[in-house]
């Protein structure tokens, strides 16, 4: 099979590598010239995947119609603030007609401004795609891990099971195994807010807070996630699962995690601003945070932590003074959702 990525960050190369263990042939689109040659000459990217080599059959190209040519499936894994420009873009080309290919989407996040999952952003910009043939791809998977080819469990959703299906054999091998879903909405949301809650957990590393304090956190990270899936009409299950419990551990706890390394330097006292000036990969869950929060408050939903970390973020409050505030707020039951 045909296959084109549309980013070449490391999550996106690195699936790139898993469809050419598994037979298919990879094209790559970035609109990095730069990255292009240095992928060409080293077949590697040491500033986000060091020691991970790349198959001299990838294929790299700033044309995204050259990249297209012939594609019988395409992922789009490119960082959630460029979703709209890059889903503009590939809007622009048109596949034969009855040849349009399935459209998997890696990228987790909610879209600031329109504050739409991507699945959502993709589909409103691309008018020969219809959400039958739109899947999402989500799950506890560090680029860093499944590069080296560790065993590894992910979630491909989509409303028609049949694409969904699709996606799983093209993707599944003996280190990769892929699971189906159709509550696209649910793995969407599981994927993108805990990245806020995985700054809260940086946060927690930072400032030396103990095991139960963490415990404590991923668990009413869960609820927050549950109570805004189903306001939003998800399937409670899919909070149970690999792309809601099971990512919101990883990304929490993980040493690879970016949002937890986010967390973590603010805890012992940086500014966002510092924060960011050393980092060299993209945090989703600083965009995130805003644009959860925003969607909360339009559909009328409480999310305590989310509502703690954007005031660490943004409005630099401290993170003792914040915990502080959620470990005060009025008792209630744990069945509350």
């Amino acid at each position: 099979m045909n296959v084109t990525v549309l980013g070449t960050g490391g999550w996106g190369l690195t699936l790139g590598q898993v469809l050419n263990d598994n037979g298919h042939k990879v094209t790559f689109w970035t609109f990095s010239q730069q990255e292009v040659d240095l992928l060409y000459k080293e077949h590697q990217y040491k500033d986000k995947l060091p020691g991970v080599i790349f198959p001299d059959s990838f294929v790299y190209t700033t044309d995204m119609n050259k990249s297209l040519e012939n594609a019988e499936m395409v992922l789009i894994v490119v960082p959630s603030q460029f979703m709209g420009n890059v889903a503009k873009e590939f809007a622009k080309w048109t596949p034969p007609k009855g040849k349009e290919p399935i459209v998997v989407c890696a990228t987790k996040g909610i879209l600031e401004g329109s504050l739409q999952r991507m699945s959502e952003v993709i589909l409103s910009n691309v008018p020969w795609l219809d959400n039958g043939r739109m899947v999402t791809f989500s799950g506890p998977t560090h680029a860093e891990e499944v590069s080296r080819r560790i065993n590894t469990a992910i979630v491909a959703a989509c409303p028609n099971e049949d694409s969904a299906k699709a996606v799983q054999k093209v993707m599944s091998n003996k280190y990769l195994r892929v699971y189906t879903s159709t509550d696209q909405i649910g793995v969407e949301l599981c994927g993108s807010v805990k990245n806020v809650i995985a700054i809260a957990s940086g946060i927690l590393y930072g400032i030396g807070a103990g095991d139960n304090t963490r415990a404590a956190l991923i668990t009413r990270g869960q609820a927050e996630i549950c109570r805004l899936g189903r306001k939003m009409g998800a399937n409670p299950r899919t909070f149970a699962g690999l792309a809601g419990m099971g990512d919101l551990i990883v990304t929490c706890l993980s040493q690879h995690s970016r949002n937890r390394y986010v967390g973590e330097c603010i805890g012992k006292g940086e500014t966002l601003t510092q924060v960011m000036s050393h980092m060299k990969m993209v945090a989703e869950g600083v965009p995130t945070c805003k644009s959860s929060k925003a969607l909360a408050e339009k559909v009328g939903v409480e999310l305590p932590i989310v509502n703690a970390v954007y005031e660490t973020l943004f409005n630099e409050k401290n993170p003792m003074d914040v915990i502080e505030g959620l470990m005060s707020r009025d008792l209630k039951s744990e069945e509350e959702y």
